[in-house]
This record gives structure tokens, C-alpha cells and sequence, in this order.
């Protein structure tokens, strides 16, 4: 990604600073009169002349020095169903909690170049302008490949210098929570061309088990892959769910759940990752070798060690036997009705068990993180740590607005300032937007392992040995929600499913990701090549099925050596070439 970043911010930083120095060492007069002005939001007649001038400057370099007068910017919309306008507000994408919030604050308006719903339509609108040329003043960018076309066609500003003159200490800290990755990936030849947006932390999975079965059939906590297999096959042949001899399905495994495979993703459920990375094979991910060069994880020879267990689990029966053909609703079905009672996902998957909930109240879910190592840890690989890039048009005047209004955005949703904040602006943030991001802009980002924080903040709270208020505007609301959980316990009484929900994942799953001790493996390439473009799909395609096959007996363990000099000769090889001259850059 050429030079490191972060000595050339530090650089500019101490050249800014030297400049500030000397200014204020001028006129220290001009200084106090700016202090005054920046202070009226709306002004356009009470400053004038050095005063007016300072106030600009001021706003240009710091990060949160209101704009004199009113500055007003162009976006490209999301409007989605999923946001709800307070009832009886007057309240629009142009003129909501975040846009007055964004107002009070630092004095910036936004109007929408164009609006689009998420998705597909909003790819293609931002196409349309890029192919046009008329692209509004901030714009989000969904994948690396469009920010690097903006990039090399000259059509985004380098942001370098704004965001060493206007980052704020929290949002410097957000990045920092996953070394500065993000800004990284946002960074070509040295210089800073987006403001992108974190990737939380997914991994590891967790195997979610029926805890109540566990204990009937008087189970031990699992560790191991066997202490696992062990589990599921209790699980089946001695029923405690009741099912009906042959009924009780094992392992829950999905060749597609939300367009990812069955490992390679933990954005996903009911997958396998886990047994891969034990035996140090780390599937879908380009990864470094001892000697520097990228591989390509699926082709790996560690890879066959986990399609045996695999493949001797569905042999076995331990994993269902109607995995090519299951969908996502099947598997909650099979959750929900208390025929399944193994299953890996992330800390969120009470999400998908909240039907068993429903169904039986007395279904109880249990999170581990397992397999583990030798070293009593779990492996896992990072995700990417950018979701999409914020971008500034080329010529745009005010290209630290970006970060100005971020400011605003993560002071207000990643800490405890909307509490501390009396103003009836931010009251009015408080109690219409939280949660609904859809509404922001600018976009919000949050801490890499903003998961672990939330169980640690929500879970010191409820043990009061945390004020409510010392914590994140969603953190507060899942904290009510865990509240109320744990109130209905100690009364005998039914949780709400919501509140179920919430505490679940909060802290029965936060929890265990908190506590995990784990070894993480970086990827080192998230992009697209050329002959990616032409030739990825047909080798994810041979990979999947090949998987498949071998997974489910079609073929034995060998056929993963044909694959591999199949996928090489298709287009791997050409690809890894090009991923290593990528990275060499």
C-alpha cells in the first residue's frame, strides 16, 4: 500500500503545528476574536475581514471548529424501508436527528445528488456518476475496486491532510482498535484517498449446543474435535430432545447461507470454519507464507485434514445427512422444533435459535469456543477490515467536512457524549435515531472488537459496578433489554423474546468472545485482480463443488489433490501471481 501512512500524517502534523504556533504567536488577539465567532453557528454578518478568515481556517484545521456560516454538501442517498421516521415528524434524509445534530454542531447541510435504495441500485447509481463524471461531494464507495478506479482516474481528493488537521482523538482510536488497517486499505502511494468504514469483528465461531441435553444425558464441556463428535453422537442416539429414534439431526451445516459457502466467511451460520483452522488451513483467505509470498488457503495441503473429519462425520451420521439440500429456514426449523441441538455460528446466533425460544422456553443454548489448540487456543483468521469507502469529489472545497462531520457522527454513537449533552438538539438525536444509521449521511464506523466491548460495558452495568449512561446510546438500549431479562428471571417469570434475544447474545455469547484466548491469522489480500475478473467465479464454483462432493462421500479425500492442479491450471496459478505482484506494490 506504499509508504506507511502514519509517518507521513505525523509528519504533516508537526509541520501544521509549527504553523499554528506561529500564528497564534502573532495575534493573539485575532485568536480570542475567532474563539468568539465560531461560536455563532449561523453568522454571516457579525464577522468579517482576519476574524471571518481565522473562523474558516479554524474549521478547516480542527476537528470540531464550527464552519462560520452554513456549508452545504451533496450526497448520494440510501433510502431503505427498514427506516422509520418518528411518527408525526416532519422528519426527511434531509432533515432528521443527524442532519439538525450535524447542524448544531459543526454548521454543515446536506441535499442529496441522488437517491437510491441499499443494494443494487445504489452500485449502479454510483456508476452512473462516475461514468458521467457528476459525482456529488461525499459518496459511498462499496468495494475496493470502484475507490481504486476513482483513485487512478483523478476523480477523489487526497485526504491526506484533512485527516491529520481534523481526526478526532476517538475515531484515531476506532482505527487503532484493529492497527489501523482500515486506513491502510484506504491508503495508494502514501496517501490517504477515503475515510473508510471498520469491519467489526465476526470470529471465531462458537459451537451452540443444547445445554438442557447436555446436562440430562450429564455431558462435560467440549474441547476437542472428538470431545465434539462425541457430543452430537449422544445427541443422536440417545434422543434427549425426545424426537423419535432416527430423528434427532446432527451437526447443521449449509453449502450457502447468504451467499457464503460453508467456511470461508464468519459473516455467516451454520458453517465449518472452525475445523479447518485447527489444523492450521484457512480456506477463501489469501494468506502469507513463511517466506513472504501469498497462497491462496483453499489449494493448501492443511486443507485435507479437515475435509477428512468432515467427511468421516457425515459417515458417521454426526453431520445431517441432507446438507447439499438444506436451506436456511430448514435448519431454523430443525432448531426451532428441537431436532437439531448443534450448530457453529458467531455470538449473534441466538438470532437463529430464537424459534426454539418460542417454541420452549426451557430450550437452553450454550456457546463455546472449540475447537482449541494445544495452547489452549482457538485460530481463527481476521476479516476484512473495511466494509465501504467514503470519498470526497475531486475540486470539492471542503474536503475536511468528511471528517468533521465523522466527528460528530462517532462522538454521539460511539461513546457516552449523547448522554453528557443536554442540548434539546441531541435529546431529540437521542430519542428518534438511535440505532438508525440509515438516517446518517456521513456513515458511522465502530471499535474492531465493538462486540467484546458492548458485553464488557452492559455486563459492569447490570453487576453496578458501571453507570448506564457510561456507555454507547445502543449499548444503553440493550442494557435496559438485559435489564428486564434478568429482572423477569429472578420474578419467575417469561422473559419478552426480545429481551431473550438481546442477553443472549450480549452476554451469554459476548461473553465466551470475550473470554476467548485466540490466535489470529491476518489475510493479506481482500481485492480483485484481473484474471479475477475473468476467471474467480468458475473456480469458486470447482472449489464448492468439489468440497461438496468429497464432504458427503461422492469422492474421497484424494480427489482434493485432482482439484488442486485443476484449479491451478484454470486460472490459480495466473491469479496468485498477480495477488503476490499486488501486494509487492
Amino acid at each position: 500500500m506504499g509508504r506507511n501512512l502514519r509517518e507521513k500524517l505525523t509528519a504533516i502534523l508537526l509541520v501544521t503545528c509549527m504553523t499554528s504556533i506561529m500564528l497564534v504567536g502573532c495575534s493573539n488577539n485575532d485568536s480570542e476574536v475567532s474563539k468568539s465567532a465560531i461560536g455563532q453557528k449561523d453568522s454571516t454578518s457579525d464577522t468579517s475581514g482576519d476574524s471571518t478568515e481565522d473562523a474558516w481556517m479554524l474549521a478547516k484545521t480542527t476537528p470540531d471548529a464550527p464552519y462560520p456560516e452554513t456549508v452545504i454538501y451533496t450526497v448520494g442517498a440510501t433510502v431503505t424501508s427498514s427506516i422509520k421516521f418518528p411518527e408525526g415528524s416532519n422528519d426527511t434524509t434531509t432533515d432528521n436527528g443527524y442532519t439538525r445534530l450535524y447542524k448544531e454542531k459543526i454548521n454543515i447541510q446536506n441535499t442529496n445528488k441522488f437517491e437510491a435504495s441499499d443494494g443494487e441500485d445504489y452500485i449502479q447509481k454510483v456508476s452512473m456518476a462516475i461514468t458521467t463524471g457528476d459525482l456529488p461531494d461525499i459518496m459511498r464507495v462499496d468495494d475496493y475496486a470502484t475507490f481504486k478506479e476513482l483513485v487512478d482516474n483523478d476523480l477523489i481528493e487526497d485526504l491526506t491532510d484533512a485527516y491529520n488537521n481534523c481526526a478526532s482523538d476517538l475515531m484515531k482510536e476506532i482505527y487503532a482498535s484493529n492497527n489501523n488497517k482500515a486506513l491502510d486499505m484506504a491508503t495508494v502511494d502514501g496517501k490517504l484517498y477515503a475515510i473508510p468504514t471498520t469491519q467489526i469483528s465476526g470470529g471465531p465461531e462458537l459451537l451452540w449446543l443444547r445445554g438442557d441435553w447436555m446436562d440430562k444425558l450429564g455431558l462435560s464441556e467440549p474441547k476437542t474435535l472428538d470431545d465434539i463428535a462425541n457430543i452430537i453422537q449422544e445427541f443422536i442416539e440417545k434422543d434427549p430432545g425426545k424426537n423419535g429414534s432416527g430423528k434427532t439431526v446432527g451437526l447443521a451445516l449449509i453449502p450457502k447461507y447468504n451467499n457464503q459457502f460453508l467456511y470461508g466467511s464468519y459473516a455467516g451460520g451454520y458453517q465449518a470454519n472452525n475445523i479447518f483452522t485447527i489444523y492450521g488451513a484457512f480456506p477463501k483467505q489469501w494468506i502469507a507464507q513463511a517466506d513472504g509470498s501469498a497462497v491462496y488457503g483453499s489449494v493448501q495441503p492443511e486443507m485435507k485434514q479437515g475435509l477428512a473429519v468432515l467427511s468421516d462425520w457425515y459417515k458417521r451420521g454426526l453431520i445431517d445427512q441432507q446438507i447439499a439440500v438444506r436451506t436456511e429456514d430448514d435448519l431454523k426449523g430443525l432448531i426451532g422444533n428441537g431436532q437439531c441441538g448443534s450448530f457453529f455460528a458467531g455470538w449473534w446466533a441466538p438470532y437463529h435459535t430464537v424459534s426454539s425460544y418460542t417454541l420452549n422456553p426451557d430450550a437452553e443454548w450454550r456457546a463455546y469456543a472449540v475447537p482449541v489448540g494445544k495452547d489452549g487456543k482457538v485460530t481463527a483468521y481476521t476479516n476484512n477490515p473495511v466494509q465501504n469507502y467514503f470519498v470526497v469529489r475531486k475540486g470539492y472545497e471542503h474536503p475536511e467536512l468528511l471528517i468533521k462531520g465523522k466527528n460528530v457522527s462517532l462522538a454521539y454513537n460511539q461513546s457516552s457524549q449523547a448522554f453528557s449533552d443536554t442540548s434539546d438538539t441531541v435529546k431529540y438525536y437521542r430519542d428518534t435515531v438511535n440505532g438508525q444509521y440509515g438516517l446518517d449521511p456521513l456513515g458511522g464506523f465502530d471499535y474492531y472488537n465493538a462486540a467484546q466491548l458492548s458485553y464488557q460495558h452492559i455486563s459492569e452495568a447490570l453487576e453496578g459496578k458501571r453507570d448506564e449512561h457510561d456507555m454507547t446510546m445502543y449499548e444503553n438500549t440493550l442494557y435496559e433489554s438485559c435489564k428486564r431479562y434478568q429482572e423477569a428471571i429472578d420474578n419467575n417469570q417469561k422473559p419478552e423474546t426480545d429481551d431473550w434475544l438481546n442477553y443472549q447474545c450480549r452476554i451469554a455469547g459476548g461473553k465466551v468472545l470475550n473470554d476467548t484466548q485466540m490466535n489470529l491469522v491476518d489475510p493479506v489480500f481482500y481485492n480483485q485482480t484481473e484474471t479475477m475478473k475473468l476467471k474467480w467465479a468458475t473456480l469458486v464454483k470447482m472449489e464448492e463443488e468439489t468440497m461438496l462432493k468429497i464432504l458427503t462421500n461422492q469422492e474421497n479425500i484424494d480427489y482434493f489433490d485432482k482439484f488442486v492442479k485443476d484449479w491451478k491450471a484454470a486460472g490459480g496459478d495466473q491469479i496468485t501471481q498477480e495477488v503476490n505482484a499486488a501486494i509487492a506494490k
